[in-house]
């Protein structure tokens, strides 16, 4: 019987941080969505590649927002068992409020390793995916870039002005510049031509009549004219950028390149920079995917104290938003903290060990509440 009624409120407590979880993580990825709407209008990439990109950043919202939803979905679960006499069910079975905080303990537990999994592996893991598609895409939306009477310089290392369109793909009085041309020691051009169209939208072929070319070549302008000549503009890549974040790294690799610069040591790597300028980064992403998860037990915790009330009670309402309060000042220290994250590997295990105290001293004070309340 004790095994039913603990796994009805497991799945209770489940059910609920997966709605909220869901819901509040479509709301907040939509917001991004739109935020990202300029990989499209700006920087070139087209819908497919947009809606992957947003897709693999679904985990890291999902990351963010656990904690506060599993606080938000335990203490409301435990309020609701309470006011529907289900908890009295619990200790009417022979389950004392010792083990039923033990058992929402190792629950906490399971909650925590799984945070920290979607923080540590899933998360970096689907956000560099998502830097990969846009590393690994063209300009797949160049003919909606390039506007009559404006300057697109989204494409890195080139330059293009059309003065007239004409017609869909087809244009008037265009002007191209590669590179830059007071860099003298390196093979830059302008072009210049009465008009050009896109030949090909997937290989990006810009062909262009009657115009002409002006280079350098080792310190030497060379100029000449053309009756015809095909551009090919599939070797530019846009200026969105490529290059992996901090939080697309996986953890091994900042744990690695965090203990040697803490330990003065040396650490290189392909993929990023290794930099003592980087140290502070790297550690409070390291609070955020390791450390902070170990705030669930404690949340879970404190919202053990509502069994402690009961409804019965005139102040009950009072308790209850004291509790409420209590955790969220929790979550308010655990981000607090983050901002205060140094350089120091002594500081950054100190940081460890707080939730971890607040733990002990709160499971003795309800401890003692339970066998004396």
């Amino acid at each position: 019987m004790e095994k039913l009624l603990f796994r009805k409120l497991i799945t209770d407590i489940s059910l609920r941080a997966l709605i909220i979880t869901f819901t509040l993580g479509a709301i907040v990825w939509i917001v991004q969505a739109v935020n990202h709407l300029d990989f499209v209008i700006d920087d070139g990439h087209n819908f497919r590649i947009y809606f992957y990109y947003n897709l693999f950043n679904f985990p890291k919202i999902v990351h963010r927002i656990l904690p506060f939803v599993l606080f938000i979905s335990i203490f409301f679960e435990l309020i609701k068992y309470e006011k529907n006499n289900e908890l009295m069910i619990f200790w009417i079975n022979g389950i004392s409020k010792k083990n039923f905080i033990l058992n929402l303990a190792k629950f906490s537990l399971i909650l925590m390793l799984v945070q920290i999994i979607i923080g540590s592996i899933i998360s970096p893991s689907s956000q560099f995916k998502s830097r990969l598609f846009l590393k690994e895409s063209n300009m797949d939306f160049l003919p909606n870039l390039i506007k009559p009477g404006k300057f697109i310089d989204t494409i890195s290392g080139l330059t293009i002005f059309i003065n007239e369109k004409t017609k869909e793909n087809s244009y008037k009085n265009i002007y191209i510049q590669e590179g830059n041309l007071f860099e003298l020691d390196r093979n830059n051009q302008i072009i210049f031509a009465k008009e050009g169209f896109l030949v090909d939208n997937e290989k990006k072929v810009f062909r262009l009549l009657n115009g002409r070319i002006i280079s350098t070549n080792n310190k030497k302008l060379i100029s000449f004219q053309f009756d015809k000549v095909d551009y090919d503009l599939s070797k530019f890549s846009s200026k969105t950028i490529t290059v992996p974040k901090i939080q697309e790294l996986s953890s091994l690799k900042i744990i690695k390149c965090s203990f040697n610069l803490m330990t003065n040591n040396s650490y290189q790597d392909e993929m990023f920079d290794c930099n003592i300028e980087r140290l502070k980064n790297l550690n409070n992403e390291l609070y955020k995917r390791l450390i902070k998860p170990l705030y669930i037990p404690l949340l879970t915790l404190i919202c053990c104290f509502l069994i402690i009330f009961s409804k019965e009670q005139n102040n009950y309402t009072l308790k209850t938003i004291k509790v409420f309060l209590s955790v969220f000042l929790i979550l308010v220290i655990s981000e607090t903290l983050m901002r205060y994250v140094d350089n120091s590997l002594a500081y950054l295990v100190l940081l460890m060990f707080i939730p971890v105290i607040f733990y002990i001293i709160g499971y003795i004070l309800l401890i003692k509440k339970v066998r004396y309340g």
